[in-house]
């Protein structure tokens, strides 16, 4: 249930929503105490109830709320009204690091350069304080409109004194950015905040992800066996020595990343202070000379120029240029919510951009007389499409060869004729690709379906295939009742393609005869194996399945062997799910519960 136009905590007025994700909903609101606004992250109400999301959300409150830094999004106050669980936030008028790369990119060596100092600040920071942040991309890094960049949603941060295992059957995170480790289920650490950052990196530099595929599983897989295609083959522009340092933080072994993030910080540091190249960057530092202000050279110290001793002013601050990207950004839609013609105006900003008044005119009366000549081609274009001749599709199921091709060259219309396995004798048309007296342009080819005079086929190979593509291709060969099922899993396919098929591929079928396509997914359901009267040091968890050993008293039942599982032997358990075993014992367990009577 949405928030909007609620007080929370009799403080926080709801104003609006501003994004989500799965777990939590954030909402811009206004704190009537302090008369500013505010960020409210919502805990989704279906998970409310749920102690471990529930647990989790307050993890991310209480080590969020710990850090204070001009590089994190600060954390003001945490509450609970009813069933609805919130954080209070800093609020961030600016849009996130992914909605940037994908307006600019590929980013300036300055723009690079200067963000990722600042996250590195950021995450050192947190690491110093024993938090891990466990899910670093460009949707969790805001750019202020003042063209500061803040690290935010610890959503998944854990305090590196606790366990940082990935627990079994889970890997959190966002599959495109995390560690290897985290792929595989490992330990997590400081260095995978160093990995997830050199894909972030990675991205500002290419404008493309370092590993991509069609499924959770096979990116994870890239992660943990592919190296990445060097950024340098990617955009040349970029320096070799911001090239060298996203290939670090990308390597495979933890131990082969940089030592901490401070240490990335500083080679990157580094490299900002060798001066900046010959082009005009959009993201520039310095003072209020930002924009004609020669960088530091090696050798200068970090804020020489400027007088800040920290250097904080030449790493934070941005350009005109850069201050003007982000005003059309605050002032224009996010992409995925422009019409055409909001991108369009973005796009003739950009170009209009620092140019005198002369050719600014120029450039607008070319644009006009563009507009207009368009408008008029389309209208033309719409009319002459309007006025062309049209005819409709007749009935030609049922008829022959040639008595089909005879009614369609009576309407002008060409054909395209494949045989496929029929009980109908050879020759007869029995299915047609355009519905009968639906419109089609004279001149144009349909498809005509004929007998090939047997109602018997090989059956197709379709496994490996998406369910899509595999109705498509069984429907071509003429079979109507095609069925496809999310049931079962085999580790040779990725998630969503087909593992299995009846009848199975070369079997002798009938066109009519029903065909069921079981779908590759991890989030399918399994069948419960046979465990009474397995002794329990046989018993144990899969990739498939999680078992939960119960101590109960059997006299019946040789002590240590299973005598009832829940659910029972032949049924079926989600994906993960946990299947209990119980064993008999000389005594109950503790907390243990009674066995069904399977």
């Amino acid at each position: 249930m949405s928030v909007e136009g609620r007080k929370l905590g009799g403080r926080y007025e709801v104003i609006s929503r501003v994004g989500g994700g799965g777990m939590a909903v954030v909402y811009k609101a206004r704190d009537v105490l302090l008369n500013r606004y505010v960020a409210i992250k919502v805990l989704n109400e279906s998970l409310s109830n749920d102690s471990e999301f529930v647990r989790r959300f307050s993890r991310e409150a209480q080590a969020a709320a710990s850090l204070s830094h001009p590089n994190i999004v600060g954390v003001f106050d945490v509450g609970q009204e009813n069933h609805t669980h919130y954080i209070v936030m800093e609020y961030i008028e600016g849009p996130t690091l992914k909605e940037y790369i994908q307006q600019y990119s590929p980013l300036t060596p300055e723009e690079i350069i200067s963000i990722a100092s600042q996250i590195c600040d950021a995450l050192a920071y947190s690491h110093e304080n024993q938090i891990i942040h466990r899910d670093v991309k460009p949707h969790n890094i805001l750019l202020g409109y003042n063209g500061r960049a803040k690290v935010t949603d610890f959503g998944i941060a854990r305090a590196t004194s606790s366990s940082t295992i990935t627990q079994a059957g889970s890997v959190m995170g966002s599959v495109h950015y995390f560690s290897p480790e985290q792929a595989r289920g490992g330990v997590i650490g400081e260095k995978s905040d160093i990995y997830s950052l050199g894909v972030v990196l990675y991205e500002m530099v290419t404008g493309e992800l370092p590993f991509d595929g069609d499924s959770a599983i096979s990116i994870a897989m890239k992660h943990l066996q592919e190296p990445a295609v060097d950024p340098a083959k990617l955009n040349p522009n970029v320096p070799r020595s911001i090239h060298n340092i996203i290939l670090r933080a990308l390597e495979k072994n933890p131990d082969d990343r940089y030592e901490s993030a401070r240490a990335m910080k500083q080679e990157i540091d580094a490299v900002f202070h060798t001066g900046a190249p010959a082009d005009e960057p959009r993201w520039r530092t310095g003072g209020d000379n930002a924009a004609t202000k020669p960088m530091a050279t090696i050798g200068s110290r970090p804020g020489e120029e400027s007088g800040d001793p920290r250097g904080e002013t030449q790493r934070s601050q941005v350009g005109q240029q850069t201050l003007a990207n982000l005003e059309r950004l605050r002032r224009v839609p996010a992409d995925k919510d422009k019409t055409v013609l909001e991108r369009t105006v973005v796009w003739l900003e950009n170009v209009q951009a620092n140019m005198p008044w002369w050719q600014k005119a120029l450039f607008g009366l070319f644009t006009f007389i563009v507009i207009v000549s368009l408008a008029l081609f389309a209208f033309d274009t719409l009319m002459g499409w309007l006025g062309k001749d049209s005819a409709k599709m007749p009935d030609v199921l049922q008829k022959t060869q040639v008595e089909a091709q005879e009614v369609l060259d009576e309407e002008g219309l060409k054909v395209n004729f494949q045989e496929v396995p029929s009980n109908k004798k050879k020759g007869i048309v029995v299915r047609q690709s355009e519905k009968a007296g639906s419109p089609v342009k004279e001149g144009s080819t349909v498809d005509l379906f004929v007998s090939s005079g047997s109602d018997q086929v090989k059956m197709v190979n379709v496994l490996g295939s998406n369910p899509k593509e595999a109705k498509e291709k069984l429907r071509e060969m003429g079979f109507t009742d095609v069925e496809a099922v999310k049931e079962g899993y085999d580790s040779k396919y990725d998630n969503g393609q087909i593992h299995d098929q009846k009848p199975k591929p070369d079997q002798k079928v009938k066109v009519n005869t029903p065909i069921k396509l079981y779908v590759n997914g991890k989030e399918g359901t399994v069948k419960v194996p046979n465990l009474v009267g397995e002794y329990e040091s046989s018993i144990g968890s899969t990739s498939d399945y999680r078992i939960e050993i119960i101590y109960w008293p059997h006299g019946g039942v040789q002590t240590g062997k299973a005598f009832a599982t829940d659910p029972a032997p032949g049924k079926r358990v989600e994906r993960g799910g946990t299947i209990k075993v119980w064993i008999a014992s000389s005594q109950k367990g503790r907390n243990a519960e009674p066995p069904p009577h399977n």
